[in-house]
């Protein structure tokens, strides 16, 4: 094979894989609380939360979560996809330096008014 032959091949193929990965992004939606069930919140280390849970809708899949710290709220957003996603509910950490002053954890639904209280630091 031609060099520029194997060149278009790997071109074309990296831009297949990252084309299909920001359309998978962007059909992730973030999910309502009502459809997420919190198994365990736990914060330690003062940089790691750590979230363990499942959805309650069998036909939404984990897709991954975002979030955001205002001022010491943390505010973590699931996100959802109807195909694809993983399947069996989601355990993962998230290490952040600034979950030292944190003060409380939401989970965030696609509404401003949608939100839960996950967790407090014990007084």
């Amino acid at each position: 094979m031609k060099k520029s032959t194997v060149f278009g091949l790997v071109t074309s193929v990296l831009f297949l894989a990252i084309f299909s990965f920001a359309i998978y992004t962007l059909i992730a939606k973030i999910t309502d609380t009502s459809a997420i069930q919190i198994d365990e919140v736990k914060v330690y280390d003062g940089q790691t939360l750590h979230i363990k849970g499942d959805l309650t809708n069998s036909n939404k899949k984990y897709a991954g979560y975002t979030f955001d710290i205002i001022e010491d709220e943390f505010y973590l957003r699931m996100k959802t996809v109807l195909l694809g996603g993983k399947s069996g509910g989601f355990d993962f950490e998230i290490k952040d330096s600034n979950l030292a002053n944190v003060k409380a954890v939401y989970l965030q639904g696609a509404k401003k008014e949608d939100r839960v209280l996950l967790w407090e630091p014990k007084k």
